[in-house]
């Protein structure tokens, strides 16, 4: 999943330490595709490509300077994860402005 999700534009993820999630960086995905914030990007990403995340502000205050992020699970099976993050990948190329 961390490899596939950095190669959506505007996705930075780091490999997570041992968690079953990941918590990508989607500060440059929110400007490309207009979205004042991950909340805001989380509910285009499931409304158009039914594919579930959660966004930072469902963990508490974000902390300046920190940027946005949202939260992706990768308990389920590769092929799930592989099509989950083509969908994304093909919504942020098709709604980059």
């Amino acid at each position: 999943i961390v490899n596939g999700l950095n190669t959506i534009p505007g996705f930075k993820c780091k490999s997570p330490g041992g968690a079953f999630y990941v918590w990508p960086n989607v500060t440059e995905a929110c400007k490309l595709t207009g979205c004042k914030d991950s909340e805001e990007l989380r509910i285009k990403i499931l409304k158009e490509t039914n594919v579930a995340a959660l966004s930072d502000i469902h963990f508490g205050q974000r902390n300046a300077g920190e940027g946005e992020h949202l939260r992706f699970s990768y308990a389920t099976n590769t092929e799930q994860i592989i099509e989950g993050v083509a969908r994304i990948k093909t919504w942020v190329e098709e709604n980059s402005k």
